[in-house]
């Protein structure tokens, strides 16, 4: 076990696939070999520590998720800790429109967001539950591609209730993956800012641990920054 690091992941629990996410966390982990994943719950705002080097904000419905993290004291703990020197989180499908600094059709009274990246993120852009979908997404970057185990640039992607990026706001925001489809123009559908990544859709839904992989290897470089 010589080597071998160890790494604290806090994921939401309040909606959405969050025993999946813990689930190929650690199916990633042992793919990568010398580290060990700690994947540990967040419900109260004494969950959101320093000790967590990631956090995941799973699916679910964002406006549900913004009243949870308000009535328990826990929006402005996890916006901090988001905001704060090496602390890498990523948000999938509503976690994407709570990082999001902008949103369309956003709901009167609706979720206040995060305001963490530079992005505009349309909530329900691929329609309501009835219209959920399974479609292959073109990854765009290189880090992605040349993951082991990945044979091509595609990746199938579980969308629910989706929402996507329609625009970014600022150049540091990276596109990560991209997806088109016969009734619409070219989306964006995962994109990274920093230490923060976004996916519309649900890699936790999918025997394919290729963006957790990516997710761990965002801490791991973060930490290892830190320590050099």
């Amino acid at each position: 076990m010589t080597g071998t690091q160890m790494i604290n992941i806090g994921v939401l629990e309040v909606q959405g696939a969050f025993l999946e996410h813990k689930i190929s966390l650690v199916r990633a982990a042992r793919e990568l070999n010398d580290v060990i994943v700690n994947v540990t719950e967040i419900r109260n705002p004494s969950h959101i520590t320093n000790d967590l080097h990631g956090i995941i904000i799973p699916g679910g419905e964002s406006t549900t998720i913004s009243l949870f993290l308000k009535r328990n004291e826990m929006e402005e703990p996890l916006r901090s800790w988001v905001k704060g020197n090496g602390h890498i989180t990523w948000g999938t499908c509503a976690g994407m429109i709570l990082l999001a600094k902008e949103t369309e059709h956003q709901k009167q009274g609706g979720q206040v967001s995060l305001r963490c990246m530079d992005t505009i993120v349309s909530r329900n852009y691929f329609g309501r539950q009835i219209n959920s979908f399974e479609a292959d997404l073109t990854v765009t970057d290189s880090d992605l591609i040349s993951t082991p185990g990945c044979i091509s640039d595609l990746f199938h992607g579980v969308f629910i209730r989706a929402p996507a990026i329609i625009k970014t706001t600022s150049d540091d925001v990276k596109v990560l993956a991209t997806l088109q489809r016969e009734d619409r123009s070219a989306v964006i559908v995962a994109a990274k800012q920093g230490n923060q990544l976004c996916t519309s859709f649900h890699p936790e839904l999918t025997e394919d641990t290729r963006w957790h992989r990516y997710f761990i290897q965002m801490v791991l470089k973060s930490l290892n920054s830190i320590n050099t």
